[in-house]
């Protein structure tokens, strides 16, 4: 057996031991974790962009266990590509860091637009609860139970009321933690429900309107700009797809950017300036309503 087995079978046992002695722990720490304060080791500045960012993803996951599973899969990156292609290293750890924060990010893009779209929808349940003589906690209650783009939000609402918490505090967090276009309207329109009663339903309806009034004037300017939107992803995709293609043709050609100093250089700085120009193309298309 070579080093390299005999390295990858003390790593995989190593490993298992620790998981095995994890599982074993796991029932005492789920039972005693209500019962200690919460330590963070991340400080509260990224802590707090970062746990918005993964409610606004529909992620159940602290901070701090998103950023060791992000540290665990680099270190497990690194260590393959280390033995399988050691100058390839730089470029694949670089992708490993921003992959997950590209991907949290469009996920939430992804949940904002999705919860946007239910929007009006969600209203209209809260309209004919509140003429059939319900009130707005009942249709936060429904909401939380009901599948779709919303169920988080309505769920998180709830279980703030639950604690303690008033209902206009819980829509307000609301429009912090969803801060798309939309939201802030229905909250609004939603506390004033609650104070006039069934009276409100006829400004719900007029907030309604406006919500698909927007709607339709955004589908209107996302057809229009479609050609746009095809032009920016092949005029970005180009030097990448010439360079995948390059790299196949020519290993040889492709070796001087991965294994000398100003290779890696120009590397790194060509996807520097693919990453900004795609999100400064995104941000001239405007994706979102």
């Amino acid at each position: 057996m070579n080093v390299t087995g005999v390295l990858v079978a003390g790593a995989g046992g190593v490993l298992t031991a620790g998981l095995v002695r994890s599982a074993r722990r796991m029932p005492v720490a789920d039972r005693a974790r209500p019962l200690r304060s919460p330590r963070s080791f991340l400080p509260r500045r990224l802590a707090v962009p970062l746990a918005g960012a993964l409610v606004r993803a529909d992620l159940d996951c602290a901070p701090e266990i998103a950023v060791r599973w992000w540290g665990l899969g680099i270190g497990v990156i690194a260590w393959v590509t280390t033995l399988l292609a050691p100058a390839l290293l730089v470029p694949v750890v670089m992708t490993a860091l921003a992959a997950p924060l590209v991907g949290l990010r469009l996920r939430a893009q992804q949940a904002d637009r999705a919860a946007r779209a239910a929007l009006p929808g969600v209203l209209d349940h809260v309209v004919a609860q509140l003429r059939a003589g319900g009130t707005v906690i009942d249709a936060v209650q429904a909401g939380a139970v009901r599948p779709g783009p919303l169920q988080p939000d309505f769920a998180r609402i709830e279980a703030r009321i639950a604690l303690g918490a008033s209902l206009e505090d819980g829509l307000a967090r609301w429009v912090v933690e969803r801060p798309v276009t939309g939201v802030r309207s229905a909250a609004a329109a939603l506390c004033m429900a609650a104070t006039m009663g069934g009276s409100a339903a006829t400004a719900l309806d007029g907030v309604v309107r406006s919500l698909r009034d927007d709607d339709a004037a955004f589908g209107e300017a996302r057809a229009l700009s479609a050609q746009a939107r095809v032009s920016a992803v092949v005029v970005g995709a180009a030097p990448l797809a010439y360079l995948a293609f390059a790299t196949a043709a020519d290993p040889a050609s492709s070796r001087v950017l991965v294994s000398t100093g100003p290779g890696l250089v120009c590397l790194v700085v060509g996807l520097s300036l693919e990453g900004i120009a795609a999100l400064w193309m995104r941000a001239l298309l405007g994706t979102a309503p």
